[in-house]
């Protein structure tokens, strides 16, 4: 039945020249019927860009930590599971600076104390990561053992 749908739904979109919002956490499901996505981290966008580019190289940590989360139907791939340390903050309540942050495989210490910007990264992509912060072309930041980062 939700193959027929989404049939249905990009039949529709084809024909008619649609634009969907299509908001889930089904992620085979996106990658089939979306050109372009934003990811999601407590209410806030954490990284944009087509869909090939997200699902070939996921530059945001949560992106990364949820696209090893899916399941595949191919036996030959292998993706390293990443495991989240902790639970999800509240999000009535979300941690000060990066609201991943006390999950985050890759902390730095000024992802507690500010909220990374959505920024231009590469082609078209974007990600709120203070791993890319100020990098043209999307480099990211080189932590330094002297400024407290982990990871």
């Amino acid at each position: 039945m939700q193959a027929q749908i989404i049939n249905l739904l990009q039949s529709l979109q084809r024909d008619l020249k649609l634009t969907y919002l299509f908001i889930t956490h089904d992620l085979s499901v996106v990658q089939h019927i979306s050109d372009r996505i934003a990811v999601m981290y407590l209410g806030k966008v954490v990284e944009l860009g087509s869909t090939e580019g997200i699902f070939s190289t996921a530059m945001n940590p949560y992106t990364q930590a949820l696209l090893a989360s899916a399941p595949s139907l191919d036996p030959e791939f292998r993706q390293e599971r990443i495991i989240l340390p902790g639970n999800v903050p509240d999000p009535a309540q979300p941690p000060g600076g990066c609201s991943f942050h006390p999950r985050c495989p890759r902390v730095m210490s000024i992802c507690s104390e500010v909220e990374p910007a959505l920024v231009p990264v590469e082609d078209g992509r974007m990600a709120a990561c203070h791993l890319y912060d100020g990098q043209p072309g999307g480099a990211p930041v080189r932590p330094s053992s002297s400024t407290g980062e982990q990871g």
